[in-house]
This record gives structure tokens, C-alpha cells and sequence, in this order.
């Protein structure tokens, strides 16, 4: 494949890929540039965040608020409005030693589907850089494989230690057949740290807090899974013991709601004393029976419809 511009360079004209001998398309390129172009039918305005500024960034405020997240808008069809230029479901945390040390993540949809991508700040929050978690593959080992490549991922979460690092948790999935031609519906926790960079790198790959490993897509084939199917794994939230005086020191606690071919809703947590690299066996965090549950939808008892953890630390 050869770019416009590489073909005007060798050549000193526009010719066709069937013309330089590719793969005999006879379609002619294109002579007019893309503002030309007629956009897709009923597509509205980039809008304001479409133009990119002197410091190469569309970073916007609004009187004394600070635009985050630095990207420009990509133009999307409308059939596909809401992707490939969203951001939602964000997380911001500070480092307890230093509150201009700042780190957000959110969902961020530049690459058409969702991805924990996120940005850092040194100055409380005045500018930000972007903060990229290496969560492309993971060691595929759970899955049968070298590597697991990961189509999305989503619901972030940030906290920092009393020792300078940032932590965020992601949770990585397949969309499998519902939505692809792939069967692979695998769904996993991981949570990566920022070793005192305060959220410019991280670390890879991350650590897993919980797999589920499901390439036959056995969680797909009803809308909540199949008797018998693998869980998946969702809406995992974290927080870290950052007072320096506590017996639990810089612990990361991770809660998450697992989703079972019953059709159950579980929240489990678990936690890490080593700074992240490895997790406790799980637990279940709501208990068996709660007047704050209720409604039951499987065998379990009446706590069995539970998500959206949000864990913290008693002072």
C-alpha cells in the first residue's frame, strides 16, 4: 500500500493502484482533496473540537475549567455517532504528596470502539498530557494462546499510594458473535501502575485480578450467558490504603461485579499487597441477605443482583 502524497512523490502524479502494478483495481485516485468530499448522509458538524490549535491539541476551556482529555474529535458517520470520538465513564485521582500531580482516565472511543485511555497533569490540573495503558494484549496462557489480543475495554478507576505511584484498574473484553464473527468472548480485570512518573507510563503487561476465559464465546449464547457458560466480568472499581499510619499501608483493593450464566450480578473484591503485582483470592463483597437487596434472580439468596462497586477506606 502506497500513500497519495509517496505516489506524487516518486511519480509527479496521482495514478492509480492498477496503474503501479498493485492488485489491479481499476479505480482511479481520487484529484480533489477530502474538504471536498460530500460527507456521509446527514452527518452534522466536527463541531469546535475538530480543529486542532498551536500546541497540536484541541484542548479547550470553558472560563476557569480545563478541557482533559487534549484529543480532536474524528468525523463519524452518523450511524456510528457516539464512537470514534466520545469520552464517558471517567475517573481522577491525586497524589496524596503532591496534589498537582493528577491522573484521569476515562472510555475513550478515538479507535472506533471503547479503550481505557486516560491523561496525566503536573501542574494542578492547568495542562495535560496523554497517558496511554499498554492494554492491546495480555499474556494468553488463561486463554490457550501466546497472547489475547483485546477488542475493548472500559469502566476505569485511579487511585495513587503514599509512595508516589498511580494505579488503574480496566476491564478488557471480546464482544464475541453478538456483535463479530468471532467467537471469543473472554473478559478480564487488570490493573496497571505508575511506577513515580505520576501516570505518564505504566507498566506491561498489566496484572490480572480476575480471567474469565471463554474463547468459545459460551457467554454469548443467550443474552445472559448459558447454563453451564462462562462468567464475564464487569465494572470493576478500585482504591488504595494511602495513609501512611495504617497497618494496610498502600494495599490496592479492587471490587468488581461478575456476571454468571445464571443471570446473577455479583460483586467479589480482592486486594494486593505488593504494589500490584499480585491479587488475594476473591470474596464475595455484598452478603447472602441485605435489606438493601431486594430482589433475587438466581438460586443464591436475595444478593444476587448486585454491580457498580465503589470501594473505599475508613479513616
Amino acid at each position: 500500500m502506497l500513500s497519495s502524497i509517496g505516489v506524487l512523490e516518486l511519480t509527479g502524479s496521482l495514478q492509480s493502484r492498477a496503474q503501479l502494478g498493485g492488485d489491479g483495481v481499476s479505480e482511479e485516485s481520487p484529484t480533489t482533496g477530502p474538504d471536498s468530499f460530500s460527507p456521509a448522509a446527514g452527518a452534522s458538524s466536527p463541531g469546535s473540537g475538530y480543529s486542532p490549535n498551536a500546541s497540536a491539541g484541541c484542548t479547550q476551556g470553558r472560563q476557569q475549567n480545563v478541557k482533559v482529555n487534549p484529543d480532536c474529535q474524528n468525523r463519524t458517520d452518523p450511524s456510528l455517532q457516539g464512537r470514534a470520538s466520545a469520552q464517558n465513564e471517567t475517573a481522577i485521582a491525586h497524589d496524596p504528596n503532591n496534589p498537582d500531580h493528577l491522573v484521569a482516565f476515562y472510555n475513550n472511543y478515538q479507535r472506533g470502539d471503547a479503550n481505557c485511555i486516560g491523561a496525566f497533569s503536573l501542574d494542578g490540573g492547568k495542562s495535560w498530557g496523554h497517558s496511554i495503558i499498554p492494554h492491546g494484549f495480555s499474556r494468553g496462557a488463561p486463554f490457550g494462546a501466546v497472547r489475547e489480543y483485546w477488542e475493548a475495554g472500559g469502566d476505569p478507576s485511579v487511585a495513587w499510594d503514599t509512595r508516589g505511584n498511580a494505579y488503574m484498574s480496566c476491564q478488557v473484553f471480546q464482544r464475541g458473535r453478538s456483535t463479530t464473527v468471532q467467537t471469543d468472548a473472554s473478559s478480564a480485570v487488570y490493573v496497571f501502575r505508575s511506577t513515580k512518573n505520576w501516570g505518564a507510563s505504566w507498566n506491561f503487561p498489566g496484572r490480572p485480578v480476575v480471567i474469565s476465559a471463554d474463547p468459545a464465546g459460551t457467554n454469548r449464547v443467550t443474552g445472559t450467558g448459558a447454563a453451564g457458560g462462562k462468567p464475564f466480568e464487569d465494572k470493576p472499581y478500585m482504591t488504595v490504603d494511602n495513609h501512611a499510619t495504617s497497618p494496610f499501608r498502600d494495599r490496592v483493593y479492587v471490587a468488581y461485579t461478575e456476571f454468571t450464566s445464571a443471570g446473577q450480578a455479583i460483586v467479589y473484591s480482592t486486594f494486593s499487597n505488593d504494589y500490584g503485582e499480585t491479587f488475594s483470592a476473591r470474596v464475595a463483597a455484598v452478603g447472602a441477605t441485605s435489606p438493601l437487596c431486594l430482589n433475587s434472580v438466581g438460586p443464591s439468596g436475595i444478593c444476587d443482583a448486585s454491580s457498580f462497586a465503589d470501594p473505599f477506606y475508613r479513616t
